[in-house]
């Protein structure tokens, strides 16, 4: 059976990348390992995608330490109910606002969010109603 994809993104801390995608987003955790003592790898249920941290500091198992927000190759979207709301809670939880909210001429609208290690979010309002 194929499962959908979903984004690691390697950080070098996970407890405040867990709050961050917890109060902006709504996420809940889903799967922590290890199960007991400071978790290396988590996984984030955010509506009906999930995405994952993952403690970047050592040699992964290709033999290479991830580099966290070392820049940026990929944008990660989200979905959210309140594009105001998320864009206000970032900042407080060490996110920022890079492009406030505006609309597309595609008939979206959006915002980008960067987390506070650096991966950049495309933030769109769900109903752009």
């Amino acid at each position: 059976m194929t499962q959908a994809p979903f984004p690691i993104i390697n950080v070098s801390e996970i407890g405040p990348m867990l709050a961050f995608y917890q109060e902006v987003f709504g996420g809940s955790l889903d799967y922590r390992f290890p199960d007991d003592g400071e978790p290396v790898y988590l996984t984030v249920r955010i509506g009906s995608g999930q995405i994952a941290l993952g403690l970047g500091t050592g040699p992964a198992m290709y033999g290479e330490v991830p580099l966290p927000a070392s820049g940026h190759a990929v944008d990660i979207c989200l979905y959210v109910d309140d594009l105001d709301a998320t864009l206000a809670a970032a900042p407080g939880l060490g996110g920022s606002v890079v492009v406030p909210a505006q609309q597309t001429p595609w008939g979206e609208r959006v915002g980008y969010l960067r987390d506070p290690q650096g991966t950049m979010l495309l933030v769109i309002q769900s109903d752009p109603g």
